[in-house]
């Protein structure tokens, strides 16, 4: 059964005003707040904030004090720029984990894949400055993000995938990662928090990458696939002009793989094959894991296939809904802060089940409708008053 989630006020509260004028013409939690509506309801900018707040200032009078009325756009920037925003990350991560306090036990012979992956938000380069990096932590239960961490810069994501990893409880999860966090220290802490792990293996580990290919050779010449039972599975599907074939070998030998005991539990690796033909243009792939969980070919295919889901959706809604690649925030607190609300805002309207429409529709719907913007799971902003 899901959890009610407690108001996510309930953890903004805990927030210290970090803001340096002693005499502030707002409380802090009423900026707190608006800011986090007006994401939901399609506003993406500052000025965008101020402005739905004016629009929509009697429906907050309701439940915020908002002394000197609704606050200019750049008391909102001023804010978000000197917010700790690792204090934010935490208090967004508290409010995942306390309303689902239950939602990573699974029993023991389903899998609750967790993809973690970084995506770059391009308009937060500026002159000499690299854009930021966040790595975020996707269920593919419950469809929300649980977590997320930023980078200094992409090639330092190995370090940020292990301190998110630390930060979560995963208790019993899969995490599936891309090549880049195919390396002993994110395997560690994957086994150091209880969970089990799916990496990706590219060219970054050579030796992995020869011996599973070489492996797999020999069984291909010597084995039919219906001879391999749990250890080989294939599914094809057909629709909108794209015909896919998709296979998996999963193997237990992993005796022929060099210096397997240097990585913690492993106990497979497999291979999966795509095959797919576009408008009648054909294209081959093939991607190599390693494992820590021992796994039908079928659930190995199903996990590498809701790996992708931290792509679809997560990033590309993050991009196509919320314009996140367009915001020109070059402030790092800011930045990330923005990149926090925008993950809030897409968990709860992830929650939210009265509407059948996109996020994208949703948050136009938010923006048009109190109503609407007021329902659960909206109220879990500012609890049942709102």
């Amino acid at each position: 059964m899901r959890l009610k989630p407690a108001p996510l006020i309930t953890f903004l509260l805990k927030l210290e005003d970090t803001r340096r004028s002693k005499s502030c013409l707002h409380n802090f939690i009423d900026i707190l707040v608006i800011a986090v509506c007006a994401i939901i309801a399609n506003a993406d900018t500052r000025e965008d904030m101020q402005e739905f707040g004016e629009e929509k200032e009697d429906w907050f009078r309701a439940f915020l004090e908002l002394p000197q009325g609704i606050p200019s756009h750049d008391t909102f920037y001023r804010t978000f720029c000197t917010l700790n925003p690792d204090k934010f990350r935490e208090c967004f991560t508290q409010w995942v984990q306390s309303a689902f306090p239950d939602a990573l036990t699974i029993p023991d012979d389903e899998t609750h894949v967790v993809p973690v992956d970084g995506k770059t938000v391009r308009g937060s380069r500026g002159k000499g400055k690299k854009a930021f990096h966040i790595v975020s932590a996707w269920s593919s239960k419950l469809s929300l993000v649980i977590g997320q961490i930023k980078a200094d810069k992409k090639s330092n994501e190995m370090t940020a995938v292990r301190d998110l990893l630390e930060t979560i409880d995963l208790k019993g999860c899969l995490i599936t990662a891309d090549a880049m966090s195919c390396q002993k220290v994110i395997a560690e802490a994957c086994v150091a928090n209880d969970a089990d792990y799916l990496l990706a293996v590219k060219g970054n580990q050579k030796n992995l990458e020869q011996d599973i290919l070489s492996h797999v050779e020999k069984h291909w010449e010597s084995h039919p696939k219906d001879e391999l039972s749990d250890h080989f599975y294939e599914e094809f599907n057909r629709g909108h002009g794209r015909e896919e074939y998709r296979c998996c070998w999963a193997f237990n030998d992993i005796g022929a793989l060099r210096n397997h005991d240097a990585w913690p539990r492993l106990k497979q690796f497999g291979i999966v094959q795509a095959d797919r033909t576009i408008d009648g243009i054909a294209t081959t792939s093939l991607r190599l894991y390693i494992c820590s969980k021992e796994m039908t070919a079928q659930a190995m295919l199903a996990a590498t296939r809701a790996h992708w889901e931290v792509e679809n959706n997560l990033h590309w809604i993050l991009d196509i809904a919320f314009s996140e690649a367009a915001c020109q925030t070059k402030n790092d607190n800011g930045a990330e802060n923005l990149s926090t609300l925008r993950r809030i805002a897409l968990n709860i309207l992830q929650l939210d089940k009265t509407s059948r429409r996109s996020i994208k529709g949703k948050r136009k719907k938010a923006a048009w409708s109190s109503s609407y913007l007021a329902k659960p799971p909206k109220s879990f902003i500012a609890g049942s008053g709102a």
